[in-house]
C-alpha cells in the first residue's frame, strides 16, 4: 500500500503499462502541501478504466483512514508529510498540528540520535527497517513507546507504527520484579551482582576500592516470633529506609532475603574508608526502631569484603562478605569482621574438609563411639548417646581423628549431613539389634540436624530403619538441639510428633543455651531435656548459673521430664549436680565415649560408687508425663 506518492516520479510501470492518472487532490489523505496520492494505471484496451482505478484508490484511502496502526510518510529529514487519523488517538495531537512538526520535535531526547540515524542510513536508495522502538511525546507530556516498521522510497520513508507502551510497561514491570525485592523494592541478588561486576570493571580506569558489606540481624527471628510477621516486614522496611538514607547515590543497598542486606560501595580510596562506612552502618542499626507503638532493638553483624582487582569475581566477593559476617555473629554479634588472610586460610581448610568428607563414608573412615547416660544415684545406664568420629586418612596414609565439632558444621553446610545422618541411623539400629540379642536393652540416642528435622520426612526414615532391623521404637532416642527447634518451631513440632508416634523417645539438647531462657518450647512431645554443657562448666564458680540449673531441673521435673546434666567432668561438678537435684548425668567423669566392645552399660560408674547419694526426686517420678 502506498497512500502517497505525490511530487515524485512514477515508479517503473508494469509490463505494458505506460500511462498514469492522478486522483483528485482532495480528501482526508491530503498531505502537508495539499498534493494527493496517485496510483499507476494502464490505459490500453482491455485494462482497468480510469473510473475503476479511481475506485480502487478511494478504497485504499478508506483503509488508510480506518486502520488502527499509525501510518505516515516521513521525509528523510524527519518531517511528517502524511498521517492517518490513528495518530490523533495515539498522541492527542490534531493531524494539522503534527504536520507542522518534525519527528525530532516529538522524539524523546535519548531516542533522537538513534532514530534519525536509522532513517538516514538508507541514503537515497531503497531500505527497510523492522521492529525498532522509540518514545514519542503525547500532547499531555507523557511518553508513548512506538514499535516502528518502515520502508524507504526515494526521498522519504513509508512508516507504520504500533503503540506498545502498555506492553513495554508490562515488560519493564516484569524486569523490575525480576531484579528487585518484592517487599522493600531494593535491588535483589541478581541486580546486586550485576552492579558489583560493573563497579569492579570501572576499577580499570578509576582505581580505588570496591566494598561489599553483608549484614544479618542478630535477633530478627525472635522479633518475628514474638510480634508476628507483619511487624517483622515493617521492621525490614524501616531498615531498608535507614540504610538508603545514609548511603551515597553511587552506593547500592540490596536485600538478599530474610534479614540479609548487602551494601555495595565503590570509589573508595582506602580500606580505612570502607571500615569507617561499616562502623557507621553498625551505629545506625544499633539505634532502636519504632514499629507502631513497639520499640525494637535489632543490632546487626556485618561482614566486609574488599577488592581492588577489576577481574575479581562478584560471587566470590559476596561469599567472602558472608563468611566474615558469620565470623562476626559467632564472636558475639553486633560487630564487624573483615574478610582477610586468616579467614581465607580458614575457608580453604573448610573446603578441604568438605572435599575429604565426601569420601569418608565410602572409605569407611567414620565410626561411632557411645557415651552412657546414667542415673546419678547409681545403677545401669538409661541410654547411650552415639557420637560420630572421623578417622581422616591423609595422602601419606597416616590418619588423625576429628571430633564432630570440627566437621559436622561443614557437613551441614555442604548437604552431606543427610547422608551421614542416614548412615548413623542404620549403624545405630544394627548396634541396638546386637545389644538386644545379647540381652542388653538400652535405648541409643542419636543427634538430628536442623536440615534433617525440617527438610526430610524424618518419621518415614526412622520407621523404615526400625522395620529393617525389627526394632521397637523405644530402641531409639532422638536428640534435637534447642537452636534447631527454634528456627521453625511449628514444623519441628510436627516432625517430632510424627517420630514420637513410633515410640521413639524425644530429647531436647543444649537446653539453656539462650533461646528459651527458663521456658520450655510449647507443643513439643518431649521426654527429656539435656542441659547445655556450658552451664555445668560454669556452675562451679558462678552462683547465678547454679540457680539457673536448679530452676531448669525443677522445671523439667514439674513437667514430668528427665533432666540430664551434661558435661560432668569433675567430682565437684558431680556433687553440685546432685545438690541441685539433678538425677541423671553424662560426662567424661562418669563414662568416656568408647567403641561398643569396651562399653559397660550394666554397672554403676566408679565415680558414683565412690560417692553415694540419695536424690531428692525418685527416678521413677522424673519420667512421668
Amino acid at each position: 500500500m502506498r497512500p502517497d506518492t505525490s511530487n515524485t516520479d512514477p515508479g517503473p510501470a508494469e509490463s505494458g503499462r505506460e500511462a498514469h492518472a492522478r486522483a483528485p487532490a482532495t480528501g482526508p489523505c491530503a498531505g502537508a502541501n495539499g498534493a494527493s496520492g496517485h496510483v499507476d494505471v494502464a490505459s490500453a484496451a482491455g485494462r482497468p478504466s480510469l473510473a475503476e482505478v479511481q475506485g480502487d484508490s478511494e478504497q485504499i484511502v478508506r483503509l488508510f483512514e480506518m486502520t488502527g496502526d499509525l501510518l505516515a510518510t516521513v521525509s528523510r529529514e524527519g518531517r511528517f508529510m502524511l498521517l492517518n487519523p490513528a495518530w490523533e488517538e495515539a498522541l492527542g495531537w490534531r493531524r494539522e498540528e503534527l504536520l507542522q512538526r518534525s519527528l525530532q520535535d516529538l522524539l524523546h531526547p535519548d531516542d533522537v540520535e538513534q532514530t534519525l540515524a536509522l532513517l538516514l542510513a538508507g541514503g537515497g536508495g531503497v531500505a527497510q527497517l523492522e521492529n525498532f522502538t522509540s518514545r514519542v511525546r503525547h500532547r499531555d507530556g507523557s511518553w508513548r513507546t512506538l514499535l516502528w516498521s518502515a520502508r524507504s522510497g526515494g526521498s522519504r520513508w513509508y512508516a507504520a507504527a504500533k503503540d506498545v507502551t502498555d506492553r513495554e510497561s508490562d515488560r519493564d514491570s516484569l524486569e523490575r520484579k525480576a531484579l528487585h525485592d518484592p517487599l522493600t523494592r531494593l535491588p535483589n541478588r541478581l541486580l546486586l551482582m550485576d552492579r558489583t561486576h560493573q563497579a569492579l570493571a570501572r576499577l580499570h580506569r578509576s582505581g580505588g576500592l570496591v566494598a561489599l558489606l553483608f549484614m544479618d540481624f542478630d535477633r530478627f527471628k525472635s522479633v518475628n516470633d514474638r510480634f508476628g510477621h507483619d511487624v517483622g516486614d515493617r521492621l525490614l522496611l524501616l531498615v531498608s529506609g535507614r540504610l538508603e538514607e545514609m548511603m551515597r547515590d553511587s552506593d547500592t543497598v540490596a536485600r538478599l532475603g530474610g534479614d540479609e542486606f548487602v551494601v555495595l560501595a565503590e570509589d573508595l580510596e582506602s580500606e580505612a574508608e570502607a571500615l569507617a562506612l561499616a562502623e557507621r552502618v553498625l551505629e545506625t542499626l544499633r539505634r532502636p526502631f519504632v514499629v507502631g507503638r513497639t520499640e525494637v532493638s535489632m543490632p546487626a553483624s556485618v561482614g566486609v569484603a574488599l577488592s581492588r582487582d577489576p577481574e575479581a569475581d562478584p560471587e566470590a566477593m559476596l561469599r567472602e562478605a558472608d563468611v566474615a559476617m558469620y565470623r562476626a555473629k559467632g564472636s558475639g554479634g553486633a560487630r564487624m569482621e573483615v574478610f582477610g588472610e586468616s579467614l581465607r586460610l580458614e575457608v580453604k581448610a573448610h573446603l578441604e574438609i568438605e572435599r575429604r568428607l565426601a569420601h569418608a563414608l565410602p572409605r569407611e573412615e567414620l565410626r561411632l563411639d557411645y557415651q552412657p547416660i546414667v542415673p546419678l544415684a547409681g545403677g545401669r545406664a538409661l541410654a547411650a548417646e552415639a557420637l560420630v568420629r572421623w578417622q581422616m586418612r591423609g595422602q601419606d596414609g597416616a590418619s588423625r581423628e576429628l571430633l564432630p565439632a570440627t566437621f559436622l558444621p561443614r557437613a551441614s553446610e555442604s548437604g552431606l549431613i543427610t547422608k551421614i545422618g542416614d548412615w548413623v541411623l542404620h549403624s545405630v539400629c544394627e548396634q541396638a539389634d546386637r545389644w538386644r540379642r545379647s540381652g542388653v536393652s538400652v535405648p541409643i540416642a542419636i543427634n538430628v540436624s536442623e536440615r534433617e528435622l525440617t527438610e526430610l520426612d524424618l518419621a518415614h526414615h526412622i520407621s523404615a530403619a526400625l522395620a529393617a532391623h525389627r526394632l521397637p521404637g523405644r530402641s531409639l532416642c532422638l536428640e534435637v538441639s534447642e537452636e534447631a527447634v527454634m528456627h521453625d518451631l511449628e514444623r519441628a513440632g510436627e516432625a517430632l510428633k510424627d517420630v514420637k508416634s513410633l515410640g521413639v523417645t524425644i530429647a531436647l539438647d543444649n537446653f539453656g543455651a539462650g533461646h528459651s531462657s527458663l521456658g520450655l518450647p510449647k507443643d513439643l512431645p518431649l521426654d527429656m531435656i539435656k542441659l547445655d554443657r556450658t552451664l555445668v562448666a560454669n556452675f562451679e564458680r558462678d552462683r547465678k548459673v547454679r540457680a539457673m540449673v536448679a530452676a531448669m531441673v525443677a522445671l523439667a521435673h514439674e513437667a514430668g521430664l528427665r533432666a540430664v546434666v551434661v558435661g560432668i567432668e569433675t567430682v565437684r561438678q558431680l556433687a553440685l549436680a546432685r545438690e541441685l537435684n539433678g538425677s541423671v548425668g553424662q560426662g567424661y567423669l562418669l563414662h568416656r565415649p568408647e567403641p561398643p566392645v569396651r562399653l559397660d552399660l550394666t554397672g554403676t560408674p566408679a565415680a558414683i560408687t565412690s560417692a553415694p547419694w540419695r536424690p531428692h526426686v525418685r527416678l521413677g517420678e522424673s519420667n512421668r508425663r
